[in-house]
């Protein structure tokens, strides 16, 4: 289970993270001390069924306990517990155990010499190949396929051989795994035989060559999928149209074109990604050609195959795609053309395209919504006046667009006065719904402009819920300029906003303390602590909240002095809040409180908390940023691994060792942030990226998931390669888990080598992971982004960030909760939340979160 979060452009993010990393452990990860003891002494039991037990259970024992014991079941006389044994080594691709099980390939029990080809496919040995070619002649079908899938596995060229031998198995099942196992080797002496197979009598059969033959790149394939595109059968006649896209077949642009009319929606669709991938001027030419025809004749936004396929070739690096969809804005046959040609710009980000799509709109040749969308993506800030024309206007798809459209052109950063007033006017207006209501007051604050905080201050004592809240986030978004704006009876903003603090709805009290953050100074932070150290009660925590904002730009000594007391006197959540006010605070007297937690004899939950809040300071800061690096030896392995996040933060690359000593220590939650931030240093600072090259590959092969990925994503967003250039494919192929796959493929994005081309062309038509599957086809420029459809409305400056991560199903932050956060880089943190169940990031660019399950071996260090 995942749980998606989207970043706010606020200094302080108050977000709730529905946490699958609270969900229950599963049996793995709670295995009683006694039980590998138990396992390893029934094993040697001489009742079968007590071993056969035994067996079952090797699955659930940790790795250092149930290796040995694989391998001594593996012997065991009785054929039950030595494949309960087999399941177990295949599961951990064990390699120990891959020679033992080839000799199983002479056993009589099919089973038996099954299990030996799966784990030689999950475990290759360079020895496996002779055993398995002679599998190939086995007298059971299912043996023979599963000895081509071993070999497919092996890489190996000597593989290549027997295979080809074995083109005309007699079973159909077992020619389809051969045909997969070649198109694996990537070996092109494999083309020649697979195109003779292009006419197999199996449809299966023919699909597998045809799926082959695009994965081994080799050109003299072309002529004989072209025949394939007649076959009878519509899969083969996909899978063609798939290879062929994949060779990038300009002699094939007119025989794919000839299917565009297909009534079946999967061969069109495959016809349409086929020209897409060719891209070349006669694909697109073909392309241009079904602009508002068939499925694309209804003017819709909605995505259709016609128009992705123009965004995969110029993705692909097709030069004529803008400069043929251009004059179409101006003479287009139809306004189903029209519009097709405005999204298509507008998903390319053709900025050239900004002032026809103004004309356009001017004349009607484009429709009003149609080029709202299209200014999404093209349109600077001379398009905002266009746009806000249309904010009220009568048609409710257009009013979308041109909110939607504003709020991406709009940026709080660069404050736009022209936009209040339009924008107040559509709201005294009748026109807008309640939803849309909100979206303009949202707006207002992107606007960033101080005349909008007179407009917005009078919703915040309104009725409206859903209004306030808008409007305070609004205010946020203004910043300090709105603490000038006042009521009509007087009262500032900042003490409407300290009112709104003892509001009874939670959400517009956590918002009224965000806003607060952004927008209070001297006054508003005096307010505050009079709270805090009053007796009437209120939510302290909005208003630890509104400090933290205040004090990075309003800090005094004093106040300083009065939140250091305070601290004295706190205990657990208030503790770690208060330790995070105070670091936020760029004055010494502040910094050094925080650090006096970090020292020895303190608690571990005050050093971690303190250690993350410094590292909001660690860049300005000598004495903390020497903290935050002293946490990397601190003894609390929970402490180490919060340290090694920060210090990856920084993007220095002083303490490269002792990232790489970290990253190979036993602890999970420390490995997985000391990787993670000797990728971020990487990347960040090119003068430590050659030095940082051999620490991440030697991660590579590290048996924790989170590891292997997060040194993946450093390669890739480094721009770094390993010695060994094959085994970020390997990784892609063969890794288990679906994170690290994920980042061998963006690895694999900035290689141009047909090899790497190649294994990512495998990847997209074979993997089994969706979200995989989709980065390799974004890597090979196969398909528009999901997430680059539409640029966001946050920009990319970095943020300070609070995550509360709660339990599936409550909104109650849950204390010391072990989390895993995935960040839309790639980047894997794991750790322990504090004990506000609280997560703090120093510079976060806004994007996504998501939350994974926490590894066993983190969560049971604990």
């Amino acid at each position: 289970m995942k749980s998606r979060l989207a970043l706010r452009r606020l200094a302080l993010v108050f977000a709730l993270a529905v946490a699958a990393t609270s969900a229950p452990l599963t049996a793995r990860a709670l295995v009683w001390p006694d039980v590998p003891e138990r396992v390893e002494r029934d094993l040697a039991s001489t009742d079968i069924d007590t071993r056969r037990l035994a067996a079952r259970e090797l699955l659930s024992l940790g790795k250092g306990r149930a290796e040995p014991l694989i391998l001594r079941a593996l012997e065991d006389t009785d054929l039950e517990v030595r494949l309960l044994a087999a399941r177990a080594a295949i599961a951990r691709r064990l390699p120990e155990a891959t020679e033992l099980l080839l000799a199983w390939l002479g056993e009589r029990d099919p089973r038996a010499r099954l299990a030996a080809c799966e784990i030689a496919k999950v475990a290759p040995s360079p020895r496996a190949v002779p055993q398995l070619a002679r599998a190939l002649g086995d007298a059971d079908a299912q043996v023979r396929g599963a000895a081509a899938d071993a070999l497919g596995a092996q890489g190996s060229p000597d593989a290549v051989a027997p295979l080809l031998g074995k083109l005309d198995d007699p079973s159909p099942p077992a020619r389809v795994q051969i045909a997969h196992a070649l198109a694996r080797l990537g070996d092109r002496r494999a083309v020649v035989p697979l195109v003779g197979k292009v006419q197999d009598s199996v449809p299966e059969v023919r699909q597998a060559v045809a799926r082959g033959l695009g994965l081994l790149g080799d050109p003299r394939a072309v002529q004989a999928l072209v025949i394939a595109l007649r076959d009878v059968n519509d899969g083969v006649r996909i899978e063609a149209l798939g290879a062929l896209g994949a060779l990038r077949a300009d002699a094939a642009v007119n025989a794919i074109a000839s299917l565009l009319p297909s009534r079946t929606t999967a061969l069109r669709t495959a016809a349409f990604e086929a020209l897409g991938r060719i891209g070349s001027p006669t694909a697109i030419a073909a392309l241009v050609a079904q602009l508002g025809v068939g499925d694309d004749a209804a003017i819709t936004l909605e995505r259709t195959a016609v128009r992705d396929a123009l965004v995969v070739a110029a993705a692909g690096g097709a030069s004529t795609t803008e400069a043929v969809l251009l004059p179409l804005l101006e003479r287009a046959s139809g306004p189903a053309v029209a519009t097709s040609a405005a999204v298509v710009l507008g998903e390319l980000r053709a900025k050239t395209s900004e002032r026809a799509l103004h004309a356009a709109l001017r004349r009607g040749t484009v429709p009003l919504a149609s080029a709202l969308r299209a200014l999404a993506g093209c349109g600077t800030s001379a398009s905002i006046p266009v746009v806000l024309e249309f904010i009220d206007d009568e048609n409710p798809l257009a009013r979308g667009e041109a909110i939607a459209t504003a709020a991406l052109l709009l940026d709080p950063d660069r404050p736009d006065g022209r936009a209040v007033e339009p924008l107040a006017a559509a709201l005294r207006g009748g026109r807008l719904q309640p939803a849309e209501r909100v979206a303009v007051v949202q707006l207002l604050g992107r606007t960033g402009a101080p005349r909008a905080a007179p407009v917005l201050l009078p919703m915040v004592d309104g009725k409206d819920t859903p209004l306030r809240v808008a409007a305070l986030d609004a205010l946020a978004s203004v910043g300090p300029a709105a603490a000038t704006a006042r009521l009509p009876g007087g009262k500032t903003a900042e003490v409407a906003l300290v009112e709104a603090l003892d509001d009874r709805s939670p959400e517009v009290r956590a918002h009224a303390g965000l806003a607060m953050a952004r927008v209070g100074g001297d006054p508003g932070r005096e307010l505050l602590l009079a709270r805090l150290e009053g007796s009437a009660e209120t939510d302290r925590f909005a208003v630890f909240h509104a400090l933290a904002g205040i004090l990075e730009r309003a800090p005094s000594e004093p106040a300083v002095a009065r939140l250091e007391r305070a601290l004295e006197l706190a205990a657990g959540p208030e503790r770690d809040a208060l330790l995070d006010v105070l670091a936020r605070a760029p004055v010494a007297s502040a910094t050094a409180v925080v650090i006096a937690q970090t020292r020895p004899g303190r608690p571990p939950d005050d050093r971690r908390a303190a250690v993350a809040a410094l590292a909001l300071r660690a860049r300005t800061s000598p004495s903390a940023r020497a903290a935050v690096i002293a946490g990397l030896a601190d003894p609390s392995q929970d402490v180490r691994a919060e340290a090694a996040w920060a210090v990856g933060s920084l993007g220095d690359g002083a303490h490269l060792a002792a990232l790489g000593a970290l990253a190979a220590s036993p602890h999970s939650d420390a490995a997985t942030n000391a990787t993670a931030a000797l990728g971020r240093i990487a990347a960040s600072d090119k003068g430590s990226a050659a030095r940082a090259a051999p620490l991440l590959c030697a991660r590579l092969d590290d048996a924790r998931a989170y590891v292997r990925a997060n040194a993946l994503t450093g390669l890739a967003l480094a721009g770094l390669t390993c010695r060994d250039a094959a085994r970020a494919r390997k990784l892609l192929a063969t890794d288990p888990d679906e994170d690290a796959r994920e980042a061998a493929a963006r690895t694999l994005a900035g290689a141009r080598g047909a090899d790497e081309r190649a294994a990512l062309e495998r990847c997209a038509s074979e993997e089994r992971s969706g979200a995989v599957a989709a980065r390799c086809r974004e890597s090979l420029g196969a398909s528009p982004s999901a997430d680059a459809a539409r640029p966001t409305a946050s920009g990319g400056k970095p943020a300070a960030v609070t995550v509360y991560v709660g339990q599936t199903g409550s909104t109650t932050p849950r204390p010391l909760a072990a989390f895993v956060l995935k960040y839309s880089a790639g980047w894997l943190r794991a750790g322990l939340a504090d004990r506000r169940g609280a997560l703090l990031d120093p510079a976060t660019t806004p994007g996504w979160l998501e939350l994974r399950r926490p590894s066993t071996s983190s969560t049971w260090a604990r």
